[in-house]
């Protein structure tokens, strides 16, 4: 249920932008989602539509806000989007930066895994075992593209279970840079990898943040991003060598004329 919230007449423009942008920061109001009608805003915060209209003006300055015009305000990606492109170009012109990627991926879940544990609330709890669920359905039925995104799902619950907005946003930037740079190696990965591992390393995590266990929840964290890498590595191999076996066959072909 939304909290109804009234906001001082003084410098009351000020206030709001104060209050989305938290929303905003926290992930309430996560990338891309559109904000509530200026008449909903308005009826929260019991203030004049153009008070919070000036809010979603100065939120818009600011890049935190795209306009769609006939359609309202949504979440901008521009505190990521830095990040992301920056290093999402650096990685497809250097392979080897992925790898680098990954270590650093392994420290920061495990950190998150751990804080989760610590700080995690009932209603965090219903939201990774959401994405667990629906991790595992993807897996069941096969559906490369669902699974890409329930795992994404999941580790971004873990990071905002943390309740720390640095982790949460740099989370989200990392995760969806993952998520864009192992596209084209996805299938060939989930087909290296073991189903029932993956569902058991997921829910490894996922237990031990509910019992509140954070040296484990650290652990079962580093354990799955070992085991990804892992996979990753076996599946651009095999790729590399499907890749030269096609090359050597194609000039025994041009030579015999065929």
């Amino acid at each position: 249920m939304t909290e109804k919230m009234a906001v001082k007449p003084r410098k009351v423009s000020e206030q709001i932008v104060d209050i989305l942008e938290e929303r905003i920061l926290e992930g309430r109001y996560p990338v891309g989602s559109k904000l509530p009608p200026e008449r909903s805003l308005a009826e929260e915060f019991s203030v004049s539509r153009p008070s919070v209209r000036g809010a979603l003006r100065v939120l818009s300055t600011r890049g935190m806000l795209e306009v769609h015009h006939g359609d309202g305000y949504y979440v901008s990606a521009s505190l990521q989007q830095d990040f992301l492109l920056t290093w999402q170009s650096l990685i497809e012109r250097h392979e080897y930066l992925g790898t680098d990627v990954l270590d650093f991926r392994r420290s920061l879940e495990s950190t998150m895994a751990a804080l989760a544990a610590e700080r995690r609330t009932d209603t965090d709890l219903e939201r990774l075992a959401f994405w667990l669920d629906e991790l595992e359905a993807a897996y069941a039925n096969k559906q490369i593209h669902a699974q890409s995104e329930a795992d994404v799902g999941f580790h971004q619950a873990v990071a905002e279970a943390t309740h720390n907005v640095l982790f949460a946003q740099l989370s989200g930037s990392l995760l969806r840079m993952l998520h864009q740079h192992t596209q084209q190696n996805l299938a060939n990965m989930f087909g290296v990898a073991k189903k029932p591992e993956l569902i058991a390393q997921h829910r490894a995590i996922f237990e031990a943040i509910k019992k509140q266990q954070p040296v484990k929840a650290a652990k079962m964290a580093g354990v799955h991003l070992d085991y990804v890498e892992g996979c990753l590595k076996t599946a651009r191999e095999q790729e590399q060598r499907q890749a030269r076996s096609e090359a050597l066959a194609e000039a025994d072909w041009g030579r015999s004329g065929r």
